[in-house]
């Protein structure tokens, strides 16, 4: 029988994984922020499938606001928590936040691999509309805040041996409560890893067949028709790193919750810096995906490019100098003349439309 008591983190430890979440929240704020940017300002990126990617960018965002902070009180408070009002709201809310944005995140991904499913291999079919993508966007909250909302009942403050503390608990029966726990356990993660990443291997596995069977020896492909086909194994490589460094960063944090609430005298016995590494790497997932969705996608990096030409530009120039500019373009018949023409008939085009270039473009 193993007898181990859960040691404190050493202060080398704290240190380390403090500067390691100082980065992973930086860069997960500023790129998830940098992809909705990108996506809201260049007229290509407004797509249905890129609208999922802002949905899980927010996601992560939100993650990263709630769920940093809640790791590193942990780190060096443990369950010390904040007492009063502000305390209880603090101790029911970040919490509640942090789960329902790991939820969102989870469901937004089996959508956006279930609408790369109809586009490539149901080509006779369109991705999902406007309206069914604004649909599943809400359900993807919706479920995660019903099915994590017993995190605001269960989370409240003790107060034991003089120090406020911040826990989970069903009931006051601490038995009948860990009881509870175990089958709460089994039914998110089966909700929410098990089964969306099944169903996401089934999908990209039949995604890839179809794909391989597609390149016939000897059949014409036109070079538009090459260019979409491209376009579309990018999207799929990309889809597909992100499930597997997803699955990848929350395995770890899984087998430490089924250790705390299976075995905690083994979970007990584990290295205290190896358990925060654990955990920290669920966050760094938040960190990973706006760096992916970059390295993978040139449409990404072009309206970077160009949103950061064009503010800096702006900055060289006052309004009447950028109003001549522009209508002598027009004139000219310039670039900047070609992409008001664009704009315009982009506009005379149904908006589904305008978002249904999802099925060729990310």
């Amino acid at each position: 029988m193993l007898h181990c008591v859960p040691k404190p983190a050493t202060f080398s430890t704290q240190v380390g994984l403090t500067i390691a979440y100082f980065i992973v929240f930086l860069v997960a704020l500023v790129g998830n922020s940098m992809i909705i940017f990108v996506i809201h300002c260049h007229p290509k990126c407004k797509t249905t499938f890129n609208m999922l990617i802002v949905n899980m960018a927010a996601a992560d965002i939100l993650d990263v606001i709630t769920a940093i902070p809640l790791s590193l009180v942990y780190l060096y408070e443990s369950a010390k928590w904040f007492p009063g009002r502000f305390g209880v709201i603090l101790c029911k809310c970040l919490p509640f936040l942090a789960f329902i944005s790991i939820g969102s995140s989870v469901l937004t991904l089996t959508v956006m691999t279930f609408d790369r499913y109809l586009a490539i291999v149901h080509v006779m079919k369109r991705p999902l509309s406007l309206k069914l993508t604004l649909v599943a966007i809400t359900l993807t909250w919706l479920v995660s805040g019903l099915v994590f909302a017993s995190e605001i009942y269960k989370y409240k403050l003790y107060n034991e041996s003089g120090q406020v503390i911040c826990a989970p608990r069903w009931v006051e029966d601490l038995l009948a409560s860990h009881k509870i726990t175990m089958y709460e356990m089994i039914v998110r993660f089966v909700l929410f890893y098990l089964i969306p990443l099944l169903a996401m291997a089934v999908l990209y596995s039949k995604i890839v067949l179809h794909m391989w069977r597609r390149k016939a020896p000897g059949e014409h492909i036109d070079k538009n028709q090459k260019r979409i086909e491209i376009q579309k194994r990018k999207v799929i490589s990309m889809l597909v790193t992100i499930v597997t460094i997803f699955a990848l960063c929350w395995l770890p944090a899984h087998v430490n919750h089924f250790l705390v609430t299976f075995n905690f005298e083994a979970f007990s016995c584990l290295p205290t810096s190896l358990i925060l590494t654990f955990f920290f790497m669920t966050h760094a997932n938040t960190a990973i995906n706006p760096c992916l969705y970059f390295i993978f996608n040139e449409i990404f990096r072009e309206g970077f490019k160009h949103q950061i030409y064009h503010r800096l530009s702006g900055r060289f120039s006052s309004g009447s100098d950028r109003l001549s500019s522009i209508r002598a373009e027009a004139i000219s018949g310039s670039a900047t003349a070609s992409r008001i023409t664009l704009l315009g008939s982009k506009r005379g085009s149904t908006r589904e439309d305008m978002y249904h270039e999802s099925d060729t473009l990310v």
